[in-house]
């Protein structure tokens, strides 16, 4: 399970608050109530852990949630521009069919058995993009509108 954070910021008093989304949710509750017992209202920051700290699993988990859905309903290929996502931010580099493969495994996703027709779907878009090989294989480089896409809940961004 990923943890939540909440920063507070008060003047010169700061106070981070790190656990499990019921505590953090609880103890801001009581930092409110004794911020705002003052005359200046605190600045409220959620805080989200480094995505380099969580797991696929996790980090899929934490998607699904945002957008309200199951990570099983997504379709192929928003699967597979959000372990390109997660790749690129993680790890910092291109990935590959191996890749794919490999997280969804992991991650136990269905509906991936034939990535090569998504991205098909997903160069036509514009979402990503042949890079180069790395070891004898294709890899792809998700674009900036493919990044942009995940970030914002797979809704289409006007260009």
């Amino acid at each position: 399970m990923s943890e939540h954070g909440v920063r507070i910021k008060r003047g010169e008093v700061e106070i981070e608050v790190w656990g499990d989304r019921d505590f953090v949710e609880s103890m801001l509750e009581k930092l409110k109530e004794e911020f705002l017992k003052k005359s200046e209202a605190p600045v409220v920051q959620e805080v989200k852990p480094p995505l380099s700290s969580i797991t696929f699993v996790e980090y899929l988990a934490e998607e699904a949630k945002k957008i309200g859905r199951e990570p099983d309903t997504l379709k192929g290929y928003e699967k597979i521009l959000l372990i390109g996502y997660y790749i690129y931010v993680k790890e910092n580099r291109d990935f590959t069919y191996d890749d794919i493969e490999r997280l969804k495994t992991e991650a136990r996703l269905s509906g991936l058995e034939n990535p090569r027709q998504y991205m098909g779907v997903l160069i036509r878009k514009g979402y990503i993009s042949e890079s180069s090989t790395e070891g004898g294989k294709k890899a792809f480089r998700i674009l900036r509108r493919g990044i942009q896409y995940v970030e914002s809940g797979f809704r289409e961004i006007e260009t």
